[in-house]
């Protein structure tokens, strides 16, 4: 049962909707990180997984959705576990990244998971990627460490939670991957395992990292727009992420690449977010910068399977991996709809 929110008539009407989202998302979040200076992640991302906890039942409540985790055994979850923790460090750490790095380069970086998510897919599948793909990788590990290297306002620090922000999210995708045919979790009840997880997590470490007594003194706590960004910011992360689960789990937008899509929606906020937000630029940081985007929209167009988890965190991003069957399905369906020409 999809949202009553995304049943539209034509593909393009959800791509355009992942698009607005996936900008709103990042750039409140980078509002609220890096404009209004509250860089206290776990009450932060805290506050973000509880609304969107609160927002899934919601959707619930109402019909919307279908109940989540109501006939799950406890061992489905014990398998999920790892996936749960991956999940919560991998957010933590975007928070601590984005607050010091710009938009452009934060979902740029990002890209690396591509890699991971092939390598799982070489493992698992054994099926290896093509030359051109193989090259169009290697240039995003290549542009990558070139842009750290051009950037005009290196932050060690940084840079040090993007590393880790990317290799906990790429090994949350590889996880997936692994424990796809064993796992009975729809990748709702993933996302909603993982938002639960992450509060309960998050809550008390907000006091034994001090964060908590450190954002009591936050000069904008009794300020409108900081509690505006806040809730806009977990709003926008959970329907950025449901609108791109349904985007891979529909056969009614079966022809649309939820990976193109998510190419097209970094490079869109990278460029706007040159005129809203002060980026320092130089002429070969921005060439570096355009070269790992153009190369991860090209793999998008892979024949292989490397699709996002938990795209909003993110990514999500972002970014859901799925049962592998049902990629197979969908594969021949889309193979089948070439065949005769009606493909839209």
């Amino acid at each position: 049962m999809s949202p009553l929110w995304l049943r539209m008539d034509r593909p393009r009407y959800v791509v355009a909707l992942c698009c607005l989202l996936f900008i709103g998302t990042n750039f409140v979040n980078k509002y609220v990180l890096s404009v209004l200076q509250f860089t206290y992640p776990t009450i932060f991302q805290g506050w973000q997984t509880l609304v969107g906890a609160i927002v899934l039942r919601i959707l619930i409540s109402t019909g919307t959705m279908e109940p989540l985790l109501s006939d799950i055994h406890r061992v489905e979850l014990g398998l999920w576990l790892p996936g749960m923790i991956m999940f919560v460090t991998s957010i933590y750490s975007a928070s601590k990244a984005l607050a010091a790095l710009p938009i452009p380069v934060f979902i740029s970086l990002q890209n690396i998971v591509l890699v991971f998510r092939s390598t799982a897919t070489i493992a698992i599948t054994g099926k290896w990627t093509g030359g051109f793909v193989y090259a169009m990788l290697m240039l995003i590990i290549i542009s990558s460490v070139a842009i750290a290297k051009t950037d005009p306002q290196f932050n060690q620090d940084a840079y040090f939670w993007m590393c880790v922000h990317i290799v906990s999210n790429g090994l949350h995708q590889i996880y997936s991957r692994l424990v796809s045919g064993k796992l009975k979790l729809s990748s709702h009840e993933k996302l909603y395992s993982s938002y639960i997880y992450s509060i309960i997590v998050l809550a008390p470490s907000s006091y034994f990292l001090g964060d908590a007594l450190e954002a009591s003194k936050f000069p904008l706590l009794f300020f409108a727009k900081f509690y505006m960004g806040c809730i806009l910011s977990g709003v926008f992360g959970i329907f950025l992420s449901l609108s791109f689960i349904y985007l891979q789990d529909s056969t009614d937008v079966v022809h649309v690449d939820a990976d193109m899509v998510e190419g097209v929606a970094k490079i869109m906020t990278s460029i706007l977010s040159l005129l809203v937000f002060q980026i320092p630029l130089t002429g070969n940081h921005a060439i570096w910068l355009v070269v790992n985007h153009l190369c991860a929209l090209a793999c998008s167009e892979s024949p292989t399977d490397n699709r996002p988890e938990f795209p909003f965190v993110q990514s999500e991003a972002s970014t859901e991996s799925h049962d592998s069957l049902k990629y197979l399905k969908r594969d021949e369906l889309q193979q089948d709809m070439i065949r005769v020409d009606v493909i839209s």
